[in-house]
This record gives C-alpha cells, structure tokens and sequence, in this order.
C-alpha cells in the first residue's frame, strides 16, 4: 500500500459524526482538516491507528484561546488545534 493511501479516507464525511464538528462553521471546518491531516501525516502507520476518525470522540472550537480542543475515545490524552496549523 502507498505510504499516503490513508489520506484519501480521511475525509469531512468522516469526521461529520464526530461530536462538534457540525457545530464548526465551513471554514473552522476546513481548517480542522488541515490540521488533523498535518497530524497523522507526522505520525508512524502504527501509532496513526490511534488517531483516525473512528477514534476522534469530540471537537471543539475554543474562541478565546483561537484554537480547537479535540479528544479521542478511550484516551486522556487530547490535543490543541489552533490557527497556525500546530498541534500541542
């Protein structure tokens, strides 16, 4: 398999189920994508599985601090998006 070919299922129609994210205007959407792309793009194939939208239990959009707050299934741990494109 092409080391990419994950990209290509990880879609809006994907995520749109996620708790939150059709609260998120288009382009607050458009730019959780991003970000989320750029995420799993720096993680190894194993590590990534974690991580897919299968496993993504909510988002939220956090004005004041200009970024979104997004958690996972059966995890603590969880993950600032914010506007730059950065994860934290």
């Amino acid at each position: 398999m092409d080391y990419n070919a994950w990209k290509k299922h990880i879609t809006e129609d994907r995520v749109a189920s996620v708790k939150g994210f059709n609260k998120l205007s288009e382009s607050h959407k458009k730019l959780f994508m991003r970000v989320y792309l750029a995420h799993l793009s720096a993680m190894g194939t194993d590590f990534r599985q974690k991580y897919l939208p299968d496993n993504l239990k909510s988002i939220k959009w956090v004005p004041e601090k200009n970024c979104f707050h997004v958690f996972w299934h059966g995890d603590t741990e969880w993950f600032h998006y914010d506007t730059r494109g950065c994860w934290y």
